[in-house]
């Protein structure tokens, strides 16, 4: 009789934003912010080029916990945002790789989730549909998925699993 068996090697709190993919655990950068810009990241101290930063990848405001998704490396100090999510000079941020290989930002496999609160769940699957499950219960969520919105989603205490 078949049965599932999911062995998870990574596992990451999700953070939902309508704004970026969920985060993969390959934090590349972190520090402050200088004087804040629309729709940037200004680093107070930092060197995005030689951290090998690029278009794809994930910033989170870990002030505020908003993230982003990198448009483009402006030079060493500056990324350029779809979405503006520093506000205050001094916000500490971390910057994650879009995906387990540097410069491959389509190599996002995806991950299942776990649910730890039930509720409907938006997401993006691996393949680029975007659906909302209704009433997702409590355990194991085995689809591929890349994103989870959170206009659409009441479900809580997500756990992504690679």
């Amino acid at each position: 009789m078949a049965y599932e068996k999911l062995q998870g090697y990574l596992a990451q709190e999700v953070i939902v934003s309508d704004n970026t993919n969920i985060i993969y655990p390959s934090l590349a950068v972190e520090g402050t912010t200088s004087v804040p810009v629309a729709n940037q990241l200004t680093a107070a101290a930092s060197d995005f080029e030689a951290e090998g930063i690029f278009a794809g990848d994930i910033v989170v405001n870990s002030t505020t916990g908003l993230k982003a998704t990198v448009l483009s490396v402006v030079d060493k100090l500056i990324l350029n945002l779809n979405t503006d999510i520093f506000l205050v000079q001094g916000e500490a941020f971390k910057v994650y790789n879009a995906s387990a290989f540097k410069n491959y930002q389509d190599a996002n496999n995806g991950c299942v989730l776990y649910i730890g609160g039930a509720g409907d769940l938006k997401v993006d699957t691996i393949a680029g549909s975007t659906v909302t499950f209704k009433a997702v219960p409590v355990g194991f969520f085995p689809v591929q998925v890349k994103k989870i919105y959170s206009t659409g989603t009441v479900a809580t205490d997500i756990i992504a699993l690679w």
